[in-house]
């Protein structure tokens, strides 16, 4: 006969290999899918953060209670991950809940070889009592050991920077079962709150998100490009850049963005480009000046002489 307890210190003794092997590969993987989502955009709206092992405390109690509700008289080693899914986790940081659908969608329809897709989970869409939203992709991962093949179960928790903020406020992880604190009402009520709160945040972001598309998408009217032509050309000396734009102001201390696609199209590549890579802080360029009702852009003429040696 075989306690829940001992099984756990046994999976952990003998399963660590395999569970870090397959969190690499899911990481490597996740990583993959978000370059080839956000190919043309900033690669910052999804973020992959380094997976965890769950503490070998919580998958004993987590397994205790698997184990008395469906009255296993014996636990096995296997039965660690079959009832304990998340003993490995990934998480990946959306900016918003409009990235958070991409990464979603496309782990649902995604094929790679070795990640098999068990079940999606949807907690945006119907939310946990406590309030709790994200999206949990379960998976199982083909492991090459030693002893030969094994499947490793791995979740994927995909979260808004604001849904993993709730987490942190609501002290989530203390008033969880195994965290130590039972929840009383009052914390139920605020967390609850907390949740609707943050989840309106949320949707603000994806509003603003889509209105900064706009305003740095390329200007697509011939009357932009032909009034940028005739003004006159001007010095400004960028402030602050990043992958999609940079800040730039000129001698009259106004302050516009450079956007990509005027980068691009000065670059010696037709590929995408990060503008931080072409135009650094701090270096002086020549631009002409377009402005409209979006905002104040500055198309430069030439790249600094720092980027394109």
């Amino acid at each position: 006969m075989t306690d829940p307890t001992t099984a756990v210190r046994r999976a952990y003794e003998t399963r660590a290999d395999a569970w870090d092997a397959a969190m690499g590969m899911v990481e490597g993987w996740l990583d993959e899918r978000a370059d080839a989502l956000l190919a043309d955009a900033d690669r910052m709206r999804l973020v992959v953060m380094p997976g965890r092992i769950k503490d070998e405390a919580r998958t004993i109690d987590r397994l205790s209670r698997a184990a008395t509700e469906l009255d296993l008289a014996d636990v096995t080693v296997d039965q660690v991950e079959e009832l304990v899914r998340d003993v490995v986790g990934v998480k990946v940081l959306c900016k918003s809940t409009r990235d958070q659908l991409l990464l979603a969608d496309d782990v649902a329809t995604a094929h790679q070889d070795g990640i098999h897709l068990v079940e999606i989970r949807d907690y945006v869409a119907e939310p946990k009592p406590s309030g709790y939203r994200a999206v949990h992709a379960l998976l199982d991962v083909d492991v090459t050991t030693p002893a030969g093949t094994t499947v490793v179960a791995v979740e994927v928790q995909i979260k808004t920077r604001v849904q993993d903020a709730w987490g942190e406020l609501t002290h989530e992880d203390l008033y969880k079962p195994g965290g130590g604190l039972r929840p009383s009402g009052f914390h139920r009520s605020v967390g609850r709150t907390m949740a609707n709160l943050l989840a309106e945040v949320d949707r603000l972001a994806d509003d603003l998100a889509g209105e900064f598309d706009v305003a740095t998408a390329e200007p697509a009217s011939e009357r932009a490009q032909t009034i940028a032509g005739r003004i006159p050309i001007r010095s400004v000396v960028v402030r602050s850049t990043g992958p999609r734009y940079a800040l730039a102001v000129d001698d009259e201390g106004r302050q516009g963005l450079i956007p990509a696609f005027a980068v691009r199209a000065l670059a010696p590549t037709d590929r995408h480009v990060d503008v931080d890579a072409f135009v650094p802080e701090g270096s002086t360029l020549e631009a002409r000046v377009f402005e409209d009702e979006r905002g104040l852009y500055y198309l430069p003429v030439a790249l600094p002489e720092v980027a394109e040696g």
